[in-house]
């Protein structure tokens, strides 16, 4: 998949009304994505999800379900940034600033997990640049790779979050 099907695939999966915005670093490069329920962060949200929701019979329920919810990904930036070198990443996540807290602006979600530690202080410069108040939580998560400890601490950060918000039946 190109730049633009990703983009069409997350925007298919847009709710409403975002409740839930989980912030990515930038678009894949290996074609796993959440949206394609092929990644290790489509499991550790399902995971997660399962947890305080209770089960799903497949992949496809559990991410119909993660909509209705106004559960969303977004990225910081749109695009690849995985194999960059740490000088383009850093400019191309600082570039992403803007673009960001402008879809935040709009978006109003209850609760915010950052996904990537690394993307932390752009995406709270995004937060604040925004000036939304609809946020009751915001959490930070580990990228859930290369460990099960990142694995783990990515769904027990996740479960916080979503508790840490009142959600209507």
């Amino acid at each position: 998949m190109n730049e633009e099907e990703f983009l069409a695939l997350r925007l298919q999966h847009k709710p409403e009304k975002v409740q839930a915005l989980f912030i990515a670093d930038g678009l894949p490069v290996n074609n796993r994505y959440f949206y394609l329920k092929n990644s290790s962060m489509f499991r550790a949200v399902k995971d997660a999800y399962t947890q305080v929701f209770g089960d799903f019979k497949d992949n496809d329920e559990f991410l119909k379900f993660f909509k209705e919810m106004g559960g969303y990904f977004e990225s910081l930036t749109i695009l690849p940034i995985k194999y960059l070198p740490p000088k383009e990443q850093a400019k191309a996540r600082e570039e992403g600033i803007e673009p960001l807290a402008k879809k935040l602006a709009e978006m109003q979600p209850r609760l915010i997990v950052i996904s990537l530690k690394t993307i932390e202080k752009y995406a709270r410069e995004a937060i604040q640049l925004s000036g939304i108040t609809s946020v009751e939580h915001i959490a930070v998560t580990p990228f859930p790779v290369k460990s099960m400890v990142n694995v783990n601490n990515c769904i027990n950060g996740i479960v916080t979050a979503l508790k840490a918000v009142e959600w209507e039946e």
